[in-house]
């Protein structure tokens, strides 16, 4: 059985996911900038600058991701502390939940990365 796509979304920390996107938003916006700039002859610094910018936005959604996987999983132990005994479907739910926003964080990542991947013939001399 699988876990729908909408839920698996909405099952994550809402907080980390909405963060996760923003830095997403300004990979996507400054990787626009650097698609602009790569049609001007001399604006090697402005594609290095935006791809710098890309590669702090993926950076802190992997730092943020690790943040969310560790938050969760003391929430998830802490529940299970709290009900005073150890029930497989509890510890299985509980890290279920804990893995979805760090999936998300990490796919995230991966996008960034590829946008700040050097592409095309003018972009393979940085």
């Amino acid at each position: 059985m699988r876990m729908p796509f909408l839920e698996f979304i909405t099952s994550g920390d809402l907080k980390f996911v909405l963060v996760f996107i923003v830095f997403l938003g300004v990979a996507i916006f400054h990787f626009i900038k650097k698609s602009q700039a790569s049609k001007n002859a001399d604006s090697i610094d402005q594609i290095k600058l935006h791809n710098g910018k890309i590669n702090k936005a993926a950076s802190w959604v992997l730092i943020l991701s690790v943040l969310s996987l560790l938050l969760g999983l003391m929430h998830s132990l802490y529940f299970i502390a709290k009900a005073g005994g150890v029930a497989p479907q509890l510890i299985f739910q509980g890290l279920a939940n804990t893995l979805i926003t760090p999936v998300l964080g990490i796919f995230f990542f991966i996008v960034c990365k590829i946008l700040a991947s050097n592409f095309g013939p003018k972009l393979n001399s940085l």
